[in-house]
């Protein structure tokens, strides 16, 4: 039973935690078990805790015990010039050679081969592959449910931010006639104070605002209105993405910025999507939409959960299983 190490459970961190109690019947660790337990062990965000993940994985290589940890946004460590990332990646670089310690991204090195150089491995995202029967059911009859309109549906999901590209997508839903008469813009999470303008501009355009924190019901509930879904970040979001893994499990085409990390991952896996720079995203979302495929994203969460699952139980030195055990 490998124990999981993590500083809280916000963000994405209570969806890791339950995938990996799931599959591996995995459990939370404190300080002390870091260093006194036998069994394996891995660190969720190797960012939250960079030093602490390698002298815990130096002093247990010592006993021949496992440790492995998560680099859930390793793109700066592979390829920022800055002092801070620098150090980081030539400490990663020197610990390769310690086969006891396994870093893995949460990316493919297909989708920026850089990430060899400071990692052992790699999964994809868990949120790519997470959804449990129920969740989908549950999704696929709301969306049987749901009224069909005139208008298709574009839905920003989760907190509303500029790192989230809600300002770009308030303001093009505002200075296009076109896109509202063929599309109803949906923005479902808490807006960030800083954007509370684009809140408004996207409200007096006709938009529809769900300013609070949503339950996982509801978020559900979002996917199964949404004909695409907003996954057009800045560079600063330029990172994996439980938005866009969800939607893909769905089989729901997303909206990516040209050239991102989300962009290159949709054309390596041929995931459904439509890829837009700043400046054209209005006439791109214009154009024809990919349809939504519930069989498509099923069958790519299943394979994703069995490569993923093979690669973190050989990293914590685990039984390996034929098959994925998450559906």
């Amino acid at each position: 039973m490998p124990l999981v190490y993590t500083r809280g459970e916000t963000g994405r961190r209570p969806s890791y935690l339950r995938v990996l109690e799931r599959l591996f019947g995995a459990r939370r660790a404190g300080l002390r078990d870091l260093f006194l337990s036998r069994a394996p062990v891995l660190f969720l965000m190797v960012e939250e805790a960079f030093l602490l993940y390698v002298a815990v994985g130096l002093l247990r290589a010592l006993t021949g015990r496992r440790t492995a940890g998560l680099l859930l946004r390793p793109m700066p460590l592979a390829a920022s010039p800055r002092w801070q990332c620098r150090w980081k990646r030539a400490v990663l670089q020197r610990l390769k050679p310690c086969r006891s310690v396994q870093t893995l991204t949460i990316l493919p090195f297909s989708v920026f081969p850089g990430f060899a150089s400071i990692a052992d491995g790699w999964i994809h995202d868990f949120q790519l592959w997470d959804l449990a029967e129920e969740e989908r059911k549950a999704v696929n009859l709301l969306r049987a449910e749901r009224r069909s309109g005139d208008r298709l549906v574009l839905t920003a999901i989760g907190s509303q931010s500029a790192q989230k590209g809600f300002d770009l997508f308030a303001d093009i839903y505002a200075r296009s006639a076109g896109l509202r008469g063929r599309y109803q813009f949906i923005a479902c999470g808490k807006v960030v104070q800083e954007a509370g303008e684009h809140a408004a501009v996207l409200s007096e355009a006709g938009g529809v605002m769900v300013d609070r924190t949503v339950s996982d019901a509801e978020l559900l509930g979002a996917y199964a209105a949404s004909d695409t879904v907003w996954c057009l970040f800045p560079r600063v979001g330029d990172h994996a993405t439980g938005i866009l893994g969800r939607a893909v499990q769905l089989g729901i085409p997303v909206v990516v910025r040209q050239g991102s990390l989300a962009h290159r991952l949709c054309i390596i896996e041929n995931l459904p999507h439509i890829a837009a720079a700043v400046e054209d995203a209005a006439e791109r979302l214009a154009g024809p939409l990919p349809p939504r495929d519930e069989k498509r994203g099923r069958l790519a969460a299943l394979r994703f959960a069995e490569e993923s699952e093979a690669t973190l139980r050989a990293a914590l030195g685990l039984a390996v299983v034929k098959a994925a055990s998450v559906a």
